[in-house]
């Protein structure tokens, strides 16, 4: 079977060396920092999704986005400290930096499988990103956007502590501290909307730090 293609969009060769040598273990890669060839490469090659180093690229990206508005493509932004996701186009998914090789082979699968409507899945717990749900089982909660984008930082990381910097960062794009009751507001609401699914999951408060998401039986089962 053919392994899925990626183009890669990226100007800084350290970064294309450190990723493209995990991303060519499982994909096959395209790489190119000029506009008009990757365009070609999109209307000749037909990839599967297109990974985007933001810090790096210097053309427009969404008028680049323009330009392939009714081909089929998944996207995914890496994004760089400080860029706000209100200022982004839309894409598939985002990753901020740093990350490590793991986190972008998890998010990459994720993207590419859940085109053209995300859904992502972790141990049967899952979040409709297109829809705004959070499913498990027959249970489907409706979410609101910001609720979704924040459950799926807790699915990219899960058994583990996700800071309160990081989640302001990931989800609103901001490193401003100062007042982090929005984020108190949203992480409430999820809770309860992971209660009404009746998942074997909590999100934990790890008290001066941040959030996990984890199950509440190691087994699965209560």
């Amino acid at each position: 079977m053919d392994r899925q293609q990626i183009l890669f969009l990226v100007a800084h060769r350290s970064v294309e060396r450190q990723l493209c040598a995990a991303i060519e273990d499982r994909y096959q890669v395209m790489v190119t920092s000029l506009r008009r060839e990757a365009l070609q490469l999109v209307e000749r090659r037909h990839p599967d999704l297109i990974l985007i180093d933001m810090p790096s690229i210097r053309f427009d990206i969404a008028r680049f986005f323009e330009s392939f508005a009714g081909v089929s493509v998944a996207t995914l932004l890496l994004l760089g400290k400080g860029m706000r996701l209100d200022q982004m186009p839309l894409a598939n998914g985002y990753l901020r930096y740093p990350f490590s090789t793991q986190q972008l082979m998890r998010r990459l699968a994720r993207v590419i499988s859940a085109k053209p409507q995300e859904i992502v899945e972790w141990r049967g717990l899952c979040v409709d990103t297109e829809n705004l749900f959070l499913i498990w089982k027959s249970q489907q909660v409706p979410i609101t956007r910001k609720q979704a984008d924040l459950a799926l930082a807790f699915l990219d990381s899960p058994d583990q502590v996700i800071t309160r910097e990081q989640l302001m960062r990931d989800v609103w794009g901001t490193d401003f501290m100062g007042d982090t009751r929005t984020l108190d507001v949203h992480i409430h609401w999820l809770r309860k909307a992971l209660r009404q699914t009746e998942a074997p999951f909590v999100l934990e408060t790890r008290r001066g730090v941040g959030y996990c998401l984890t199950t509440l039986y190691p087994s699965g089962q209560p």
